[in-house]
């Protein structure tokens, strides 16, 4: 009987490697290579029902991609991430 190894798995409130040389922190506006990273979309338009030819379509959600960065300076003080929790 083989065994299955799985990698330790990371907390979330761990910092990580960021693999760029250097970010500017999202909350203080320090230049750092370590620290957090958490991607959102933002809605840019909202989904629609449009008929084409006579036929409903949906027409999905346009969205961009935001990336914030927290510096381990900011992770120590205890700052929370913007917006409200999903």
């Amino acid at each position: 009987m083989s065994k299955i190894i799985l990698p330790k798995q990371k907390k979330l409130n761990d910092a990580e490697d960021i693999h760029l040389p250097t970010v500017k922190c999202s909350f203080c506006g320090k230049q750092t290579a370590t620290g957090m990273h958490q991607t959102r979309l933002e809605i840019i338009e909202k989904g629609e029902i449009k008929i084409v030819n006579g036929k409903q379509m949906y027409k999905p959600p346009r969205t961009k991609q935001i990336d914030y960065y927290m510096c381990p300076n900011c992770m120590k003080k205890g700052t929370k991430w913007p917006g409200a929790r999903p």
